[in-house]
This record gives structure tokens, C-alpha cells and sequence, in this order.
């Protein structure tokens, strides 16, 4: 057995401090001691930058939208069907919702029989005719012989009273019945072409009430065509407010489309920072995927609004904002290109935001030329 008699080793020290292990394994520890440092720290140091970027930065957050046609039920119903989800894009035409209304499908079928019923009543009434047609025929027959005869028996009286065979009261009476007879037929005659007329169209009543049944069938029908929700421009589908099973009412909103038009940008910007804005100002346009745009301010603004949840910050002392209106110089990239998107808008940077913050200069005087 070896016995070791010179005794433990003195420790190795580093910075006055005694470390009793290897020097490979010392730079462990201070990078652990490190990361620590960096995490405990962090938040100090991103809000110590964010602090530091709003003295330095003149920025707001934005948003690009297109302009919105909300489609609506023109009639009643349950959802039945959705044909179309959010992010998809449609064509003039395409059915988006499919609508029940049973009342709007009895109302349809009970109007269709009392117009098969008018037309049952309308065949009797024609039938009728035709066969009061028939008797006229015969009695119109009837009267031009009568008058005929009355006519020639007119001429004998008026040779006869030339003789005085026949007296003045005789002949003014085969006169006047000569007149009635004719009368009769001309009422006749009159008789046979209003039945000549109501066999061609109809009973002037039930045409009348066919008439008023087919003016309802029509705007039941239409309601019925209502039931299906056709996308009247093309677009793509941002928002649906109804799903299967829900009960809608006219007028009811029943999805949002975004339509094919030129971009509109709005900045949220901090009221505090309105005295950076004028006309034709610009402005740098920050969009997610990293890319740029350069734009204009079209205007001053002239409204306040609310900047939407999303877009919202914790280091904001208010959701209210100057609403401002940029103008884009290029046509905003085809990926990019979506309704609602955020996107950060840059109005001025450097020195001078610095000084015109501290009211050395003026606000409209900082332009940062070397960004835009």
C-alpha cells in the first residue's frame, strides 16, 4: 500500500478567492451568472430603449384597409347553410348563405293553387259563355228573319194605305215594331261580343283577381330567391357574423367583403405628436414581412379615434388618437395586401424630433431628409 504524506493541495485562486475546481470548468458558471444578469435586467434595458426611441422617433401604428361591403339578409329566416369562410375570395354571383323561411315557402304554394283554382273558375265562366253564345247566335238568327219580314209586311202596308185599305194607326204600329225588332238586335248583337270578348280573355273579375294573385306570387317569389344569399361584387370574405342554426331578420348583417380598390392607410398617431403633421408631409411605412413604402399625409387631421384593441400598447397613456390619412406612393406588394393589416408608420426622426420635443425648435421644421 502507497501512503501519500505531503497532504491536500492548496486551492487555486482567482480574484483573492479560492476555487477548488478545474480552471476548464470556471467559465461555466459566469456565463450562467451572466444569462441571469441579462433576464433580471432585460425589461430595464427594453424599456430604458423604448423610452429612448420615443424621444428619438416620431412613429404611430397604422392600418391598411379596403373598402367593405357589408351583405345583409333581404328577408328572414334560419341559417341553413354557409357556403364561403373567412379569407375566401368570390365571384359576382356565388351563393354565400342558403336561408329557411317555411312561411315564405307556404305563402308560394298556397298562391300557385288559388291560381289553379281561378283558372278552374275562369274554364267554368268561359264554358258559360260559349253556351250563352250559342243562344244568341240563334235568337240574332231569329231576329234578322223577324226584321225581314216586318220589312216586307211595312212595304204591303204602304201600298194598301195609298188605297186607304189600311189606316194611318195600322201602319205607325208595324213601324214601331219594325223599330223594336232591330232594337232587340242591336242589344243582341252588343250581347255577343261581350261574351265574344270574355270567351278571348276571361272574365273581367277573376282576370282581375288572377291579375292581383300573380303580383303576390311574384314578390313571394322573390322572397323565396332572398333565401339564397348571392355575392353581389367580387371581393374576399374578412369577417362572417352568422353561423348554421342562427335566426336572422331583414336587414341583418350576415358577413363583411373587402372589394378590389386602392389602399387606405390610417396612422394612430399620439395627439402629443400632432404638431408633426402637415400636408404632404413624408412618411415612412413599415410593413410586417419587413419591407418599405414611402407615402405622403394627405391631410391634417380632423377627427380623433380610438386606436383598435390590436394595434393597442401598454406604454400608451391613451387609446384615443389623431386620425391621419397617408397617401402611398407605390402600389402596396401583393403578399402584403390584406385588409386590416398593421403596419408602423414613420413621420420624422433624429436630432431635431429631439430638440422640437423640447420646444427648441419647431415641430414642422424636422424633416429627417436622409429617410424619405
Amino acid at each position: 500500500m502507497n501512503i501519500d504524506f505531503r497532504g491536500e493541495p492548496a486551492p487555486q485562486r482567482s480574484n483573492g478567492l479560492p476555487v477548488r475546481y478545474a480552471p476548464a470548468r470556471r467559465a461555466i458558471p459566469r456565463l450562467r451568472w451572466a444569462l441571469v444578469a441579462l433576464i433580471v435586467t432585460s425589461p430595464i434595458l427594453y424599456l430604458g430603449w423604448v423610452v429612448l426611441r420615443g424621444g428619438w422617433v416620431v412613429e404611430s401604428t397604422g392600418r391598411l384597409t379596403y373598402e367593405t361591403t357589408r351583405i345583409g339578409s333581404v328577408v328572414g329566416g334560419v341559417v341553413s347553410e354557409v357556403l364561403v369562410s373567412e379569407n375566401d375570395t368570390v365571384t359576382p354571383g356565388q351563393t354565400l348563405f342558403r336561408l329557411e323561411n317555411p312561411a315564405i315557402n307556404a305563402r308560394v304554394e298556397h298562391l300557385l293553387d288559388e291560381l289553379d283554382r281561378l283558372s278552374a273558375e275562369q274554364l267554368a265562366a268561359r264554358r258559360r259563355s260559349e253556351a250563352e253564345l250559342a243562344v244568341l247566335d240563334e235568337q240574332i238568327t231569329a231576329l234578322e228573319d223577324l226584321i225581314d219580314e216586318q220589312h216586307e209586311w211595312l212595304s204591303q202596308i204602304e201600298l194598301l194605305s195609298r188605297s186607304g185599305a189600311v189606316t194611318r194607326a195600322e201602319r205607325r204600329r208595324a213601324n214601331a215594331e219594325l223599330q223594336r225588332s232591330r232594337g232587340d238586335l242591336i242589344r243582341a248583337i252588343g250581347q255577343r261580343q261581350a261574351l265574344a270578348r270574355s270567351i278571348a280573355q276571361g272574365d273581367p273579375q277573376l282576370r282581375e283577381r288572377e291579375q292581383a294573385l300573380r303580383l303576390s306570387l311574384d314578390m313571394a317569389r322573390a322572397d323565396r330567391s332572398y333565401l339564397s344569399v348571392k355575392a353581389p361584387d367580387p371581393g374576399s370574405v374578412i369577417e362572417l357574423n352568422v353561423e348554421p342554426g342562427d335566426t336572422v331578420g331583414p336587414g341583418s348583417t350576415l358577413l363583411t367583403l373587402a372589394r378590389p380598390s386602392r389602399p387606405r392607410l390610417t396612422a394612430y398617431l399620439p395627439p402629443a405628436d400632432g404638431a408633426f403633421v402637415q400636408r404632404n408631409r413624408p412618411v415612412t411605412v413599415h410593413l410586417p414581412d419587413g419591407s418599405q413604402l414611402t407615402g405622403r399625409v394627405s391631410d391634417r387631421p380632423t377627427l380623433t379615434g380610438r386606436i383598435p384593441d390590436p394595434m393597442q400598447s401598454i406604454f400608451r397613456e391613451s387609446d384615443t388618437a389623431l386620425m391621419v390619412r397617408i397617401r402611398l406612393d407605390r402600389p402596396v406588394p401583393a403578399s402584403m395586401a390584406v385588409h386590416g393589416l398593421p403596419v408602423e408608420v414613420e413621420f420624422d426622426r433624429g436630432i431635431t424630433v429631439m430638440l422640437a420635443r423640447m420646444d427648441l425648435i419647431p415641430a414642422f421644421a424636422s424633416e429627417a431628409p436622409g429617410l424619405h
